[in-house]
């Protein structure tokens, strides 16, 4: 396997202008054999794919929404938990495909179902080389600027997770990271008003989270078995419907709450019509629910 990324550069029409791009950009090639994972031609935010490839050191990824594992921009670095990690908001362009974890490989699978084996060990010296590569390219231009404290934040956010990650991945020395379970006792809790929109490839919560259907059917079907459909275990009985999304770590439920009996009664929707339209929708992009009424 080859990873590495060419052409590095900030964006900007002078050096000053440079300066204020936090973000490095440049072409990726990623080759399996003789077969290329990447568009060689195309400029992607590279610092912004090598923190996501040094996170599948330690988890699985799935191809969705928002999260492209080669992503075109980075435009946002939201930070999180004091400012040790980061979230990367981009906008919807990119090249992205499955990376899981099975015993002692890795397995990338593309949206049309392609499937490549790659030994832990070759896929995490490609990552490391190709996440130092970006790390050089830092070290040899003069500091990042910033045009307020929140962007100075989010680096800083950036740079925690980085070397966090960095450290981790260097210790891996015969050492290979299981696939995370799925924890259904400290779950995930969200309401159906927590929903910012739903598509073929999963449901967009409003705090920026994504409910990636792939990540959930696969984690269904490694627990349960089945047609690797099913993404999650839906109830409509007690007063408060749920479904309950085979993420991980930890479970995501989506509660739909009533509104009252007299709101119920003067709706267009009731608590079960509003339940069971998401039902629909989910079913329509081609993946199930398992009825534990």
């Amino acid at each position: 396997m080859e990873l590495y990324a060419e052409n590095l550069h900030f964006l900007g029409s002078s050096p000053k202008e440079q300066s204020y791009d936090y973000c490095v950009h440049g072409k990726v090639v990623m080759k399996i054999g003789d077969v290329s994972l990447s568009n060689d031609d195309s400029d992607w935010c590279v610092s912004a794919s090598a923190y996501r490839f040094l996170h599948t050191l330690f988890e699985n990824h799935f191809l969705g929404e928002e999260e492209q594992i080669i992503p075109c921009c980075g435009h946002f670095l939201i930070p999180l938990k004091d400012k040790t990690i980061v979230t990367i908001s981009g906008c919807s362009n990119g090249i992205d495909f499955d990376i899981v974890h099975e015993g002692e490989n890795i397995i990338l699978r593309t949206q049309d179902e392609r499937s490549y084996t790659v030994p832990f060990e070759e896929y995490k010296a490609s990552v490391l080389t190709y996440a130092k590569q970006i790390e050089a390219f830092y070290h040899k231009n003069p500091p990042r600027q910033f045009e307020n404290q929140f962007d100075q934040d989010g680096f800083s956010a950036f740079c925690n997770e980085w070397y966090d990650l960095m450290s981790k991945a260097t210790a891996l020395v015969g050492d290979i990271p299981t696939a995370t379970e799925v924890v259904f006792d400290n779950y995930d809790s969200y309401t159906e008003n927590d929903i910012a929109g739903i598509s073929p490839n999963g449901i967009s919560l409003k705090n920026l989270k994504f409910i990636k259907f792939r990540e959930c059917a696969y984690n269904f079907s490694r627990i349960h078995g089945g047609s690797g459909k099913c993404v999650a275990e839906r109830d409509i009985t007690g007063s408060n419907p749920s479904f309950g999304f085979y993420t991980a770590p930890k479970a995501t439920y989506i509660f739909f709450l009533p509104k009252g009996k007299l709101k119920e009664f003067f709706a267009k929707k009731n608590t079960k019509q509003r339940f069971y339209e998401l039902q629909k929708q989910i079913d329509s992009f081609g993946y199930k629910t398992y009825d534990m009424s």
